[in-house]
C-alpha cells in the first residue's frame, strides 16, 4: 500500500473523489494496456464522428510519469480495456482538454476526464461532458455508459439495458421475412430501362425538361411486391411490439374515425376560414419534387472546393420553386390545373406547420390513441395538393404518421439496414425559378451552397449499371386511402405518389413527427439503426 501511496502522491490536482477512484483502480487492476494512446485535438474531432471518445487530461500524463512508468493513465486505460473491451464504439486516451473549453460549458480548473460523445448528425458540433462524480469505479462506468450510449458492466458483460437493446435490434423488421418479397433486379428484369435526358418535354419555352411520363412511370412494375399489413386500431402493447419496437410500417385502417378534420375540411371551409392567409407554395412543372438530375444540364456554377467534398458531383437535387401566395389564390391555381385550365405546373402546400398557420385546426386532429406519451411529438404538417405529386425516394429522420384526409398516397418503402443499396450520401442542392407572367421554369438558382441527403436513385427507372447494389434492394407498397393512417418508422426510404380525390379533385393530409424510437448516424450508408437511448424507459 505504500507503492499505491507514493503513486497517487502525484495527484494533488484531482478532485478527492477522484483521488479515491485512482487508489481503487490501482488497488484493484493490474496494468492492462502496453501504451497510452496520445489524442490531438484533431483526432478526436475526427474519431468522434465515428465513435464516443473518453479523453484524459494531458495534465494527469505529466504528472504520473514522474512516480514510475506504471501510470493512473495506464491503469484507468486498463480497466476501460476490462469494461470496455467488446464496445467496438469508444476510444480511450490521453488529450489536452483545454483545448475544448467552452465546447459544452466551462470546465473545472483541472479536469481530469471529459467524454465527446459520437456525432450522429454532422451537423450538429462537437460537444463534450466533464466527469465531475465520486471516486466509484461504477459512477465513472455508468459516466461513461451514458454519454456514449453503452450498456457495460465492469467485468465487460452486457448490463439488462444492454440485453434488452440488443434484443430489439436483432429483432428489427425486414423485407425479406415477407412471402413475396423480391429484390428490385427481379421486379426489372424484363424491363427496357431509360437512362438518356434526351427523352423529355419542353413546354411553353421554358429550359425544365421532364419524361413524359414524369409522375407516372413505371408504376405497374410495382403492383406484384409486398404490401403492407393493414390492422384496426390497435392496443398500445400491440403497437409498440410489434411496429415500433420493431421499426415496422402499419396501415391503421380506422384511427382517423373520430377526426372532426374528416368531414370539416372541406374546401369551402378552407377558404371561407383562411382565404386571406398567405402561405408558401411549392411550384414544378410536372409535380415531381426532390428530383436528382445531372448538373450538366443545369446553368449554375458551384465552386470546385465544394464538388471535390460530394459522392456525386455530377448530380444536383433539385428543389421546386417558392412562391408566397394567399391561400385562395392557391386554391384557385389548385382547381385549375385539375381542371386542365393551366398546364406545365403543380401546386403543392407541403410541410406547412399547423402551429405557425393554422393553430386553430389542432382541436379537430387529434393524437393516436395508442401513441400518447409514448415518444415525444415534435410538428404537425398540412399537406396539399391538386392530387398529382410524386415525391421522390427520401427518408425523413422523424417517425411518422401519415393521416390521409381526401384522395390517396401509395408509398414504396426500403428499409433502413443497408443504405449501401440506396447510396447515401450528400448531393448538392439547385432550385427551380419559375417566372409568374410567362409561366416558365428555369434551371438557374442554387441556394446557400448546401447539400442534402438524399439518394441519387431513380426507383421507377433505376440505372442498375452505375448503382449496382440498388439491384438488390428490396420495396414494399402501402397505399393509404381517405380516412386511413401510416406509420412510417425514422429513416426508411420512402417514396410517394399522391392521386386526387375523384369528387373533390384535391388530396389532403396532415402527418406528425416524433422524435425516433430508433436514430442513426446520418450521412452514413454503412451505419446501422441504433435504439435512441432518450427512451430507455420504455425498453
Amino acid at each position: 500500500m505504500a507503492v499505491l501511496a507514493e503513486r497517487c502522491m502525484g495527484f494533488a490536482i484531482c478532485e478527492p473523489g477522484i483521488v479515491l477512484l485512482c487508489v481503487f483502480i490501482l488497488a484493484n487492476l493490474p496494468a492492462q494496456v502496453a501504451f497510452t494512446p496520445v489524442l490531438t485535438p484533431e483526432d478526436v474531432f475526427s474519431i468522434s464522428g465515428e465513435k464516443c471518445v473518453v479523453a484524459i487530461s494531458d495534465k494527469l500524463l505529466q504528472q504520473t510519469t514522474r512516480v514510475g512508468k506504471d501510470t493512473w493513465i495506464d491503469r484507468l486505460l486498463g480497466l476501460a480495456d476490462v469494461a470496455f473491451r467488446e464496445e467496438p464504439n469508444v476510444v480511450f486516451g490521453v488529450s489536452n482538454l483545454e483545448y475544448f473549453v467552452g465546447l459544452s460549458g466551462e470546465y473545472t480548473k483541472d479536469p481530469t476526464a471529459v467524454v465527446f460523445p459520437q456525432i450522429i448528425d454532422d451537423q450538429v458540433p462537437l460537444t463534450s461532458v466533464e466527469y465531475r462524480g465520486s471516486g466509484l469505479v461504477a459512477d465513472f462506468i455508468a459516466f461513461v455508459n451514458k454519454h456514449c450510449n453503452t450498456y457495460r458492466a465492469e467485468d465487460g458483460r452486457l448490463t439488462l439495458e444492454g440485453l434488452r437493446r440488443k434484443a430489439l435490434l436483432e429483432d428489427l423488421f425486414k423485407v425479406e421475412q415477407l412471402p413475396q418479397s423480391v429484390t428490385i433486379s427481379q421486379v426489372f428484369q424484363t424491363t427496357d430501362l431509360l437512362h438518356s435526358d434526351a427523352n423529355c418535354l419542353r413546354e411553353n419555352g421554358s429550359d425544365v425538361c421532364y419524361s413524359s411520363q414524369s409522375v407516372h412511370r413505371g408504376i405497374k412494375k410495382f403492383r406484384d411486391i409486398p404490401r403492407c399489413e393493414r390492422i384496426s386500431l390497435p392496443s398500445r402493447h400491440k403497437f409498440f411490439n410489434e411496429y415500433l419496437a420493431r421499426s415496422r410500417p402499419v396501415i391503421i385502417t380506422d384511427a382517423m374515425d373520430n377526426w372532426p378534420a374528416m368531414s370539416k375540411w372541406t374546401t369551402e371551409f378552407l377558404r371561407d376560414r383562411y382565404g386571406d392567409k398567405r402561405v408558401a407554395v411549392q411550384l414544378t412543372p410536372k409535380g415531381e419534387y426532390t428530383r436528382v438530375e445531372p448538373l450538366s444540364i443545369w446553368n449554375i456554377n458551384i465552386p470546385q472546393a465544394v464538388l471535390k467534398r460530394l459522392q456525386y458531383p455530377d448530380l444536383v437535387v433539385v428543389q421546386p420553386a417558392g412562391l408566397d401566395m394567399k391561400f385562395s389564390d392557391f386554391l384557385d391555381l389548385m382547381r385549375n390545373v385539375s381542371e386542365g385550365k393551366t398546364d406545365n405546373v403543380s401546386a403543392y402546400m407541403a410541410y406547412l406547420p399547423v402551429s405557425r398557420y393554422l393553430q386553430e385546426l389542432k382541436d379537430d386532429i387529434e393524437e393516436m390513441p395508442f401513441f400518447k406519451n409514448t415518444l415525444q411529438p415534435d410538428e404537425q404538417n398540412i399537406w396539399f395538393s391538386d392530387g398529382n405529386t410524386l415525391a421522390n425516394i427520401h427518408y425523413d429522420g422523424f417517425d411518422n404518421f401519415l393521416c390521409q384526409i381526401s384522395g390517396t398516397k401509395e408509398v414504396i418503402l426500403f428499409e433502413p439496414h443497408n443504405n449501401e443499396r440506396l447510396y447515401e450520401a450528400y448531393i448538392a442542392e439547385a432550385i427551380l425559378t419559375y417566372n409568374a407572367s410567362t409561366k416558365e421554369f428555369w434551371r438557374a438558382k442554387t441556394p446557400r451552397l448546401v447539400s442534402k441527403i438524399i439518394s441519387p436513385v431513380d426507383i421507377k427507372q433505376p440505372n442498375l449499371e452505375r448503382f449496382k447494389k440498388f439491384g438488390e434492394a428490396r420495396p414494399m407498397s402501402c397505399t393509404i386511402k381517405q380516412g386511413e393512417v401510416l406509420y412510417i418508422p425514422a429513416f426508411w426510404w420512402h417514396e410517394v405518389q399522391s392521386r386526387p380525390s375523384p369528387t373533390e379533385h384535391r388530396n389532403l393530409a396532415v402527418n406528425s413527427w416524433y422524435d425516433p424510437f430508433f436514430r442513426k448516424k446520418v450521412p452514413c450508408a454503412e451505419c446501422r439503426l441504433d435504439v435512441n437511448p432518450k427512451y430507455k424507459h420504455l425498453w
